[in-house]
């Protein structure tokens, strides 16, 4: 049985399925919420597919039927237990066969889509929304780090401190006891941190949460250098009953907020560089010619950002916004333009660029410019560098 996808893996396939190459054959992307009774996602993909079967003809029919057997074969053979989605992205025989499916223990929304390029918009949102982070879970007599990976818990690391009155002679008053186990107390603490801190370095972690006894997290909160403080996103109270699951899922509703205010800021941080020395840009228009260029830093997009198609040309790989009304192709003349989803041609950019990306839940200011823009690694003239932009994506 495969394992739930893991970040650095899912960053991987992300850049895979965002290079892709286009062929006359389509893709079939298909994501699937888990979360109910199996005959629930089973009857989204069986109506799905009865409609799709309806619209193909010759190839593409053939094409998806044996890249649907394909992924039945898999969903009846590979899910993990724990896993509450699974994304599968299958081109059958005729486009050349490819296949790629990854299972996650955070939900996604039943999506099943037909494109000539795989659609990846709620892998990116999955990652934006759940990437990882350290818990450290501090109970008197112990504790636990576990890292939280696109919602799954693993446990790093155990620290225990035994008895203190067992390992303390009858023979010893009372106050020598009380300095020994204060000073035990404070050692412990400390071994806490020394491994947090090592493991966090180690897996170039960012974000760290608090949770456990309130006396011992506010502690161990004091007592946290200013680079592990400074990664500190919540303490949140839980007791020796709660199980890892009720941690993890107390912990990462707190996660998702804060991820939530992180990406607002970057929002923020968008408009501010449109005010200033041209770090940034915003319109559908601007975005997707700074995506050809190169020199992005992050792509900032709302969540319900829904632009209208677009174009591009297979031959002189040119794009565009407005569709021309014959399949010829604006730039070179070719009968080659066809209709493109431009959401997805920007995250397919940005995800060859391997840059970040933002998905903000909501911004009123970054939905009056458009939905969508992209913060800079240089200066962009939007007069005199577009053509150059436009040439070196072409060659």
């Amino acid at each position: 049985m495969t394992h739930l996808t893991t970040l650095d893996e899912l960053n991987q396939q992300i850049t895979v399925l965002a290079s892709v190459e286009e062929t006359d054959a389509l893709f079939i992307s298909v994501y699937l919420n888990l979360e109910g009774e199996t005959t629930d996602w089973r009857e989204t993909l069986n109506d799905r597919a009865r409609l799709l079967r309806l619209i193909l003809k010759d190839d593409d029919l053939a094409d998806f039927n044996d890249a649907l057997d394909k992924v039945e074969a898999w969903l009846d053979t590979e899910l993990h237990p724990e896993a509450k989605s699974a994304a599968i992205f299958v081109r059958g025989i005729f486009g050349g066969a490819f296949m790629l499916p990854m299972q996650f223990a955070v939900p996604l929304p039943n999506w099943i889509a037909v494109y000539p390029t795989p659609n990846i918009y709620h892998l990116v949102e999955l990652k934006d929304n759940y990437h990882r982070y350290i818990v450290l879970f501090a109970m008197p007599d112990r504790a636990s780090i576990l890292e939280v990976n696109l919602g799954a818990a693993t446990t790093r690391a155990w620290i225990n401190n035994p008895d203190l009155r067992t390992r303390v002679g009858q023979e010893w008053g009372r106050p020598h006891f009380q300095v020994h186990q204060k000073h035990r107390g404070d050692r412990f603490m400390h071994e806490k941190i020394a491994v947090l801190e090592q493991l966090m370095h180690a897996g170039g972690h960012t974000h760290l949460i608090l949770t456990g006894d309130p006396k011992i997290t506010k502690s161990i909160r004091l007592a946290l250098p200013e680079d592990l403080a400074d990664k500190l996103v919540d303490i949140i109270p839980t007791s020796k009953r709660d199980q890892q699951t009720d941690i993890v899922m107390a912990t990462l509703s707190s996660f998702i907020e804060h991820e939530e205010q992180e990406s607002r800021s970057v929002a923020e941080q968008l408009i501010e560089g449109l005010r200033s020395q041209n770090l940034a840009v915003a319109g559908t228009a601007d975005t997707l010619t700074v995506l050809r260029w190169g020199e992005v830093d992050t792509l900032v997009m709302t969540s319900d950002y829904q632009p209208d198609p677009g174009w591009t040309c297979a031959t002189c790989r040119a794009m565009g916004i407005e569709p021309p009304e014959t399949s010829a192709c604006p730039q070179c003349g070719a009968l080659t333009a066809r209709p493109i989803d431009i959401r997805e041609a920007m995250l397919r950019l940005a995800g060859q660029l391997e840059c970040t990306v933002e998905v903000v839940e909501h911004s009123d200011e970054l939905m009056s410019l458009g939905g969508v823009g992209c913060l800079l690694r240089t200066h962009f003239d939007t007069k005199t560098d577009a053509q150059t932009a436009h040439v070196s994506a072409s060659s």
